[in-house]
């Protein structure tokens, strides 16, 4: 089969594919023949045949896909290849649209499906914001476990979003993701949505070359990268390049997650070799310098716009006793931002701290909000998951700020500084004593903890707190507890979910997230009582609570069976757990 090698003419090449005469669909016909433009190997654009099979109608509702075998010796025995998604493919010079599917089910023949130039050029007319990402049946918490679900529905809908498909044996050509400085650990959040992760040293020609107008200019079948992370590390997806028309760049011929209007950067690539899979057949490629962004993101096409610079989010992570700094940039979008932060704070911390086994980490962070409070980050975390659990974290909080009910939340920087331990830092409350079991009102409270730390070592923590100012006779209630158990209380004795419905009120409650390595004493008493805006209204008048009680379905408020007197904190030095609950009286007048 004869191949032309282009890269001599390569201005004269760009400036006609630009130019080309557009086939539309209708005069598409099977056993068609033509000729489709890719680059197998470093920047030198080459072609293949292909012959077209059949069109495949309605492949979804107002939209076909154009069927063919592909003929070139580096698809013989790899199928199409993931990094192949926005070849160009024409008719007697006329471009037809692009290589955008292929076959699944580990096919190692080269049958493609591919996206009509029409739909290809609609994409850039696309009206309408970036789409709708709220993930159904999220609450504000920060437990844990709510943390791991938000986790796993950003990933399922990531998922979802990338290998979307109407036809069982199609699906998008995967894009593939290269990367510098990621472990394959630390980005095994995203496995499933691109080729598996290669990692690669790749020296930046770009820094020794001569700066030329080629460097930032795009032709049709050119490498493209969309780099979701770039800086000291980076994490980019890969496809070809379908279409230039001035300054607008049309990529892939499927969608890169579906998600309408964006602003992510887009880079130039370069390929480096084939590499045949059964699985899935890549290109491996290097992510080179910027030209511009990517604009749309729709589900025939990714559109771009040379010269334009994209808004980035700068993540700075401090390792302090290794004295080791992460500098990074993040795309900014409320689905991609939250899944990147985490996958960047787990390879920091992966890379310098000790990856597999016990480890502690006292973090301190702060994410800048334009126009806002600050989100602060003081705790500690302790254990095999540590790393994790933090990261977690870090990812549903930038969820909820970004997903908020009020308005776009603009992140402008997020700051962490990080001390680690290769030793586990937890502690159990065994005990505690109380000095009395009633109270006179205001009068002082005794109060010892009685604890045991990961070697088995008693210790114990002292504090005086005070008494509710309570009619005699009233019955209160002690508990001391960890973060976990006084979070999971408060949930339960608030009868309705709370989703704050302004931004400020959900930076408030995240800067109120309990730590790990404290106590909590929570002094209450049973009250029918209102949670508004995140703050306790209880012993209202009766008028008064009425009211409120008549609008308990707002979503800014909530029902409350209990209400809190008092809350106080006692630091300890290490990740604790326990809960104990104490039930005393405030003194009768006569035993005065």
């Amino acid at each position: 089969m004869k191949r032309i090698s282009l890269m001599a003419a390569g201005l004269l090449l760009a400036g006609l594919l630009a130019a080309a005469d557009i086939m539309k669909l209708a005069e598409v016909k099977p056993g068609m023949e033509g000729e489709g433009r890719t680059i197998f190997k470093g920047s030198t654009i080459e072609t293949f045949t292909f012959k077209v099979l059949g069109i495949l109608d309605k492949f979804v509702s107002d939209k076909n896909l154009i069927i063919a075998e592909l003929f070139a010796p580096e698809l013989k025995d790899s199928g199409v290849i993931a990094g192949m998604s926005g070849s160009p493919v024409y008719i007697g010079g006329r471009l037809i649209g692009s290589v955008s599917y292929g076959l699944s089910n580990f096919s190692r023949k080269p049958i493609a499906g591919i996206t009509p130039i029409e739909d290809i050029l609609k994409a850039a007319e696309a009206p309408g914001p970036a789409a709708n990402v709220e993930i159904s049946d999220i609450k504000i918490d920060f437990s844990r476990e709510n943390a791991r679900f938000v986790s796993e529905a950003i990933r399922s809908e990531l998922t979802a979003r990338m290998n979307f498909s109407p036809a069982r044996s199609l699906e998008p050509i995967k894009l593939f993701a290269s990367s510098s400085g990621f472990s394959p650990e630390s980005v095994s959040f995203l496995q499933g949505i691109f080729v598996p992760l290669q990692s690669m040293a790749v020296g930046k020609e770009i820094d020794t070359r001569k700066l030329g107008a080629d460097m930032f200019s795009l032709r049709p079948a050119d490498a493209v990268a969309i780099p979701l992370i770039r800086g000291d590390a980076s994490y980019s997806a890969t496809g070809t390049v379908t279409h230039v028309d001035g300054q607008k760049v049309y990529v892939f011929g499927h969608p890169f997650f579906n998600l309408g209007s964006v602003d992510f950067p887009l880079h130039k690539a370069e390929v480096i070799s084939v590499v045949p899979s059964y699985e899935s057949s890549f290109k491996l490629a290097a992510t080179r310098n910027p030209v511009g962004a990517v604009t749309q993101d729709r589900f025939s096409s990714v559109v771009g716009e040379l010269g334009k610079v994209p808004y980035m989010i700068p993540l700075k992570i401090f390792l302090k006793n290794r004295n080791r700094s992460f500098n990074l940039e993040l795309v900014s979008h409320p689905l991609l931002t939250p899944a990147l932060t985490y996958i960047s704070l787990v390879n920091a911390l992966q890379t310098e701290y000790q990856e597999f086994g016990f480890q502690s980490l006292s973090v301190s962070g702060k994410i800048f909000i334009e126009g806002e409070d600050n989100v602060v980050l003081e705790d500690l975390f302790s254990g095999i998951a540590a790393a994790d659990e933090f990261s977690t974290l870090v990812m549903a909080i930038n969820y909820f700020l970004m997903n908020n009910r009020e308005k776009n939340a603009r992140i402008q920087k997020m700051d962490f500084e990080i001390s680690g331990r290769e030793a586990v830092k937890k502690a159990e409350l065994e005990n505690v004593l109380v000095d009395k079991n009633s109270y006179h009102p205001d009068e002082p409270m005794q109060i010892e903890m009685m604890l045991k730390n990961e070697k088995g070592a008693d210790f114990s923590e002292k504090i005086t707190i005070q008494a509710p100012n309570l009619k005699p006779g009233s019955v209160f209630y002690l508990m001391v507890a960890d973060a976990s158990a006084v979070t999971d209380f408060d949930t339960k004795a608030v009868k309705s979910a709370y989703f704050p419905s302004d931004l400020g009120a959900l930076i408030r409650a995240i800067n109120n997230i309990r730590k790990n390595s404290r106590l909590y004493l929570k002094i209450f008493v049973p009250a029918q009582g209102v949670f508004i805006r995140g703050f306790e209204y209880s012993y209202l008048p009766s008028s008064v609570g009425n009211v409120l009680l008549y609008n308990s379905l707002a979503k800014d408020q909530a029902n409350m069976a209990i209400s809190t007197v008092a809350e106080y904190q006692y630091e300890v030095p290490a990740v604790v757990s326990g809960k104990k609950v104490f039930k005393l009286r405030i003194k009768e007048r006569k035993n005065e």
